[in-house]
C-alpha cells in the first residue's frame, strides 16, 4: 500500500542510504460494499485531508488501546453514517503533521513528507472502505490488532532513496485484522500497518514493512519477493 511520491527528496546514494537507514531507521516496536463505497466516496469532503481532532484521545498504548480506536470508525460503517465514519477515521491523522516532522527530519523535508502522509492516510481509508464494503451492508466488523510474528523488514530491505531520519522514529507495527460479524465464508482481511502513537492516540504512518517514507516501491517488493522465493 507505491505510494512514496518523495522519489524528489533523494538521501544520496543507494549504499549511502542503506547503511544509515540501518542505523537512523524506523526500528519497529515488537512489545507491544462495492455500493457502500460509492456512497461514501461522493460523501462531500471525502478525500479532503484528514485533521485530527484538538483533544487527547484517550486510547491505551497497547493493542486492546489500538483495537478500540478503530471501534468508532467501525460502527458508524456499518450504521452506514458517511460522515461520522469520516470524521472518526480522522483519529489515526497527526494532530501537527509539520511539528511532528520538523523533529524528526531535515527542514527542507518536511513539506514533502507532509503531503506524502496525507496521501497515504486517504490511501488507506479508501482501501478499509473497499474491502468492508465487500460484505452485505450493515454489517460490523471485529478489529483485532497484534505485533507480527517476526521482523517483517529481515525479508525486504528500504527504499534505496529512503528518507532518512535524523533520529530514531519509534513506529509500531502490528498485524491488523477485520472479521466480519456475524462470520462469513468471505470478507476477512488483514494488513501490517505502521504507528506512531501521538497524543494519546495511534497514528497511521504506512503499511507493509516500512513507514512510508522508507517503504519500497512495487517493481522492489516483486524482486525481493522473488529472492525469497529461490532461497525456499
Amino acid at each position: 500500500m507505491r505510494l512514496s511520491g518523495t522519489r524528489t527528496l533523494r538521501a544520496g546514494s543507494s549504499a549511502l542510504a542503506i547503511a544509515a537507514f540501518a542505523i537512523l531507521s524506523v526500528v519497529p516496536n515488537y512489545s507491544a460494499r462495492s455500493g457502500s463505497l460509492l456512497s461514501f466516496s461522493l460523501l462531500p469532503g471525502f478525500g479532503s485531508p484528514l485533521k485530527s481532532t484538538d483533544a487527547p484521545a484517550a486510547f491505551s498504548h497497547d493493542a486492546k488501546g489500538l483495537e478500540s480506536q478503530y471501534q468508532p470508525f467501525i460502527e458508524a460503517f456499518a450504521a452506514g453514517n458517511s460522515t461520522q465514519a469520516h470524521q472518526a477515521f480522522a483519529i489515526f491523522s497527526l494532530p501537527n503533521p509539520a511539528d511532528w516532522f520538523a523533529k524528526y527530519f531535515a527542514r527542507d523535508q518536511v513539506e514533502q513528507l507532509g503531503r506524502d502522509n496525507e496521501s497515504e492516510l486517504s490511501t488507506y481509508e479508501r482501501v478499509l472502505l473497499r474491502w468492508m464494503g465487500a460484505v452485505p451492508a450493515g454489517t460490523k466488523f471485529r478489529v483485532r490488532c497484534k505485533p507480527p510474528h517476526a521482523d517483517p523488514t529481515t525479508r525486504m530491505p528500504p527504499r534505496p532513496d529512503a528518507i532518512l531520519p535524523s533520529v530514531p522514529i519509534p513506529v509500531e507495527q502490528f498485524v491488523t485484522e477485520f472479521d466480519p460479524i456475524p462470520k462469513l465464508s468471505h470478507g476477512r482481511f488483514s494488513m501490517l500497518v505502521n504507528y506512531v502513537y501521538v497524543d494519546g492516540a495511534f497514528r497511521y504512518v504506512g503499511k507493509g514493512a516500512y513507514p512510508f517514507w522508507s517503504m519500497p516501491d512495487a517493481s522492489q517488493k516483486n524482486a525481493s519477493q522473488k529472492k525469497i522465493d529461490r532461497q525456499l
